[in-house]
């Protein structure tokens, strides 16, 4: 399968208020955010991978290590309000017809899963695609860890398995169900989606939750779901950022 109008983008910032310069700490001698870069060059795409920062300090980073970064404004939000203004400036052509948004904060995700939702996305039918794991029980009421509520065609989904996201909580839901569904925050974007949610207001249920991907089905896009057995690590929290650390030494 071919990905010549396929682009991966990285948004990164320094504020994060719980574990401040975040993409700059490093995790087995390496920033995160060049964890992040190479698990995006790992999925062998042959597409490029762009990190769209407001600050200079990973700007420098990035380019030092290999990388390509673009400036951007610090009024953005949003990570994809920011990856949007790093692709107009990066793609004055509209070249890149589908967007990988990948989190900064992901050092461990593999290269075959973000490849698996390359695949997924190329369907021209797919406006949003994204990807969930199993939740696992001391998950369930964690409000950091974002749960979904998603509908298949068939009663017994298996990995690989894609279905269709009704709603997104920091709640557990659904309740009673036997899958509760852990999101997993890296996204495919058609591009002219892309745009079009970037131009609407935040919604009700996005500011309730805090959670950006309601504002889509609020507005009746449709966010598509990809069952993987693969749970990375996403760094949040001092906690995180040594279970990354603890991940990366098990490998040497």
């Amino acid at each position: 399968m071919e990905y010549n109008d396929t682009i991966i983008m990285i948004p990164a910032r320094l504020g994060s208020s719980r574990l401040p310069n975040k993409p700059l700490l490093k995790i087995n001698g390496i920033p995160l955010i060049i964890h992040a870069y190479n698990c995006a060059k790992n999925a062998k795409l042959n597409a490029p991978v762009v990190v769209a920062t407001d600050d200079k300090l990973i700007f420098k980073t990035v380019s030092k290590y290999g990388g390509t970064a673009l400036m951007t404004s610090h009024q953005h939000e949003s990570g994809s309000d920011r990856i949007l203004e790093a692709l107009e400036n990066f793609d004055h052509e509209k070249k890149y017809k589908n967007i990988i948004h990948l989190q900064g904060d992901l050092p461990n995700i593999s290269g075959n899963l973000i490849k698996k939702l390359a695949q997924v996305a190329k369907d021209p039918l797919k406006e949003i695609t994204t990807v969930i794991v199993k939740a696992s029980p001391d998950e369930f009421e964690d409000p950091s860890v974002v749960k979904v509520a998603t509908t298949f065609t068939n009663n017994n989904p298996k990995v690989d398995d894609v279905g269709r996201a009704l709603y997104f909580s920091r709640a557990c839901i659904p309740t009673g169900s036997e899958n509760i569904w852990h999101h997993i925050g890296i996204y495919a974007w058609r591009r002219d989606i892309l745009e079009k949610f970037v131009k609407l207001k935040p919604s009700p249920l996005e500011k309730s939750e805090k959670l950006e991907q309601l504002r889509a089905l609020e507005s009746g896009m449709q966010i598509h779901t990809i069952i993987t057995s693969e749970h990375p690590i996403g760094v949040d929290t001092k906690s995180d950022l040594k279970k990354a650390e603890n991940y990366f030494k098990d490998l040497i």
